[in-house]
């Protein structure tokens, strides 16, 4: 009864009392966490299984609401580090630590990776308050009281537990944080184990460029320097991602940060894509997939200009998941061309990939689930991953240039056995070659004195068949001239007879007709056979004058003493220019284009001569109404001696038509069928106008 009075005296303040003993029981994390001397010497002590998590969606929470207020209550139990991906909210980590009486008090936060936006601890201050301790990539380093490319909270632990809040939030990448503490002799250790791996690092890559643009130079392969280039991106990366850049290059631009990381991401993944199509041959084996890795560089260099213009927050997320499609596409086609095509020379490179790969997957999973993973931190497998990598990805360069090599001296061998047994069988050829060409000298010998026996046998022959062709053509004109004459008396005495009385009588008339006419002919074929001579290429001489061509075929018509003459119709269409040309030609051959027209054309059917001018041309048309040209011989009617099988009824040497076409030609023209038809046939013969002047 005693405890009841005096529970029921004190009962308003005993209730007080409960009630802050009860919220402080609800403020306080589930379990704290003691550290003893001996840890965070070796290694840090991580904070795994300690944190409680709670999001602030609206990113404007103080501390009293989570320490005191309305969310000091939503605090869940947080297994492994912090995972929240590519959303921009804020986290907010509780946490009780405590130390025994025999551990140092000074101890070191360390929040890793240093890519995270604002990182913000609220320690107590141990009079119901909190000390703010804000760092982030969006602070100056300079800032920083621990100078380190991690983000280092300087903590004074008291022997009893005390609760910390952690503020995180990321704009733009994925937000991920690892927490451990060190005492400060064992995290200058482990700081110092970090930038001499940094060092070997940037030691390796620089000395590996230096070997492949040496090794580009000699070969003059393009890949070497690329590999150069794509090994200074991974250390340029490396510094971006450890946080080194914002401590060495940016310490008073921080906002410069998250942009130079983005871009320089983005710039990694176009030659380390580029790279890789290049080094597994994607263009050979299967054009697409190097059609698909070329759009992942133009994506990332959109994605890089975007990030210089200051846009990296929101095409953050972009570029992870298309370097995620990418690495993935990559690595299935490796396995294609090592498990399919049976490509073996791509093992080392595939393998310097797929360590990289494999280690940065082991990284996430250590990261994920902390000491329950087996191994080293997290860093430091993405250290051991690089490292592997450039090892390999140099040694399968190197062994491009073995195979090269390998290659160039088995062709060089190869080309040089090639080259003796061709010089062998270059020899064997000029010796068997020079025999028959001894051989071939000999016969052509004899044989040059047998052409020139025979081409003196030959000139012998042509020197007789000239003198005889020269006989004979003298003694053709001596014949013809001494046929002149009793051609003309014959002629005459059949005019004399027909003007005589008997004359008028039918019988004597007839016969004195058949006389002329075959005197007419005897006297055309006199005229062609002479004609002919006088066209011979060494007898050809005209005696050129102007000639009126309608006076010339006029005259003709009115003296033409061939049969049927009368019914020669001229018809000329004025004007009419003249012509130069041999008058006794030109007569020749309109007589023989008319007599022509006269023989084949029915007796009592006309004969039409048609003369006009076109253009700067002389036209002569001679019209007859005979039969017409067979097609089979209108290609040949003009050849020297030639007569259609058409013509044979009708008397004839085949001379006129040769040589009137001749004598055109001499005259800068032409004679040419026209027109030919069942109706009759029209010879065109064309001479030049005379040009205009003193002597036209």
């Amino acid at each position: 009864m005693r405890l009841d009075v005096e529970t029921t005296r004190a009962g308003p303040g005993c209730l007080l009392v409960l009630l802050c003993l009860l919220l402080g029981c609800l403020a306080m994390p589930a379990r704290a966490l003691v550290l003893s001397a001996s840890d965070g010497v070796g290694r840090g002590v991580q904070l795994s299984g300690a944190l409680e998590i709670q999001r602030d969606p609206s990113g404007r929470w103080r501390i009293a609401d989570v320490a005191r207020g309305a969310q000091r209550s939503g605090f869940a139990p947080l297994e492994g580090p912090v995972q929240e991906g590519f959303g921009r909210d804020a986290v907010w980590l509780r946490f009780s630590l405590a130390r025994t009486a025999d551990a140092p008090a000074r101890w070191l936060l360390r929040v890793r990776p240093p890519r995270i936006h604002e990182a913000t601890l609220y320690a107590p201050d141990g009079r119901g308050g909190f000390v703010e301790t804000p760092l982030g990539d969006a602070r100056p380093f300079a800032a920083r009281e621990i100078p380190d490319h991690n983000f280092v909270f300087p903590l004074d632990l008291p022997t009893e537990p005390a609760v910390y809040f952690l503020r995180l939030r990321n704009d733009g990448p994925s937000l991920r944080a690892e927490l451990d503490l060190w005492q400060p002799l064992g995290f200058e250790r482990d700081r110092t184990a970090d930038y001499a791996t940094m060092g070997v690092l940037l030691g390796a890559a620089l000395l590996a460029v230096c070997m492949n643009l040496i090794f580009g130079a000699w070969l003059r392969d393009g890949l070497y320097a690329h590999y150069a280039l794509y090994v200074l991106c991974i250390a340029a990366l490396s510094v971006n991602r450890q946080g080194f850049a914002a401590q060495w290059f940016l310490d008073d631009r921080p906002e410069r940060v998250a942009q130079t990381l983005l871009a320089v991401n983005c710039f990694f993944n176009m030659v380390g894509t580029a790279f890789m199509s290049r080094i597994f041959q994607f263009r050979r084996h299967w054009p697409p997939a190097a059609y698909f890795f070329n759009a992942v560089v133009v994506f990332n260099f959109a994605a890089f200009v975007l990030a210089l213009a200051g846009h990296h927050a929101a095409v953050a997320t972009w570029v992870s998941a298309g370097s995620t499609a990418s690495t993935l596409f990559g690595a299935v086609f490796a396995c294609y061309l090592l498990f399919v095509r049976r490509q073996f020379q791509y093992l080392l490179p595939a393998s310097a990939f797929a360590v990289g790969t494999v280690l940065g997957l082991y990284g996430l999973l250590k990261l994920w689930f902390g000491d329950r993973v087996p191994g080293v931190a997290p860093d430091r497998i993405y250290w051991l991953g690089t490292m592997f990598h450039l090892i390999l990805l140099n040694v399968a360069v190197a062994d491009r240039t073995r195979r090269a090599e390998r290659d160039f001296r088995a062709e060089r061998e190869r080309v040089l056995a090639v080259r003796l047994e061709a010089e062998q069988a270059l020899e064997g050829t000029v010796a068997r070659r020079t025999a028959e060409l001894q051989q071939t000298n000999a016969a052509l010998h004899e044989e040059i004195a047998a052409r020139a026996r025979l081409e003196a046998r030959l000139r012998e022959s042509l020197e007789v068949e000239r003198q005889a062709i020269a006989q004979q053509r003298e003694f053709v004109s001596m014949v013809s001239h001494e046929f002149r004459t009793p051609l003309t008396v014959i002629d005459g005495a059949a005019q004399s007879l027909d003007i005589s009385k008997l004359g008028a009588e039918p019988v004597v008339k007839q016969r004195t007709e058949r006389i002329r006419r075959a005197v007419q002919r005897l006297t055309m074929l006199i005229e062609n056979i002479l004609l002919a001579d006088r066209l011979q290429p060494e007898n050809r001489t005209l005696r050129i004058e102007a000639l009126d061509m309608a006076a010339l075929a006029r005259g003709l018509c009115e003296s033409f003493h061939f049969p049927g003459a009368s019914r020669l119709v001229l018809d000329v269409h004025e004007p009419l220019s003249r012509v130069r040309g041999d008058r006794a030609l030109l007569e020749i051959a309109l007589q023989n284009l008319m007599q022509n027209a006269l023989k084949y054309s029915p007796p009592e059917q006309p004969v039409h001569v048609v003369l006009r001018q076109t253009d700067n041309t002389v036209q002569v048309d001679v019209i007859d109404r005979g039969p017409g040209v067979a097609p089979a011989d209108a290609a040949r009617i003009f050849e020297k001696y030639f007569r259609a099988e058409t013509a044979s009824a009708v008397a004839g040497t085949g001379l006129g038509l040769h040589l009137s076409r001749e004598i055109a030609i001499r005259h800068g023209g032409d004679v040419v069928l026209h027109e030919t038809g069942t109706g009759g046939s029209t010879f065109r013969l064309a001479i030049p106008a005379a040009p205009l002047g003193p002597g036209a």
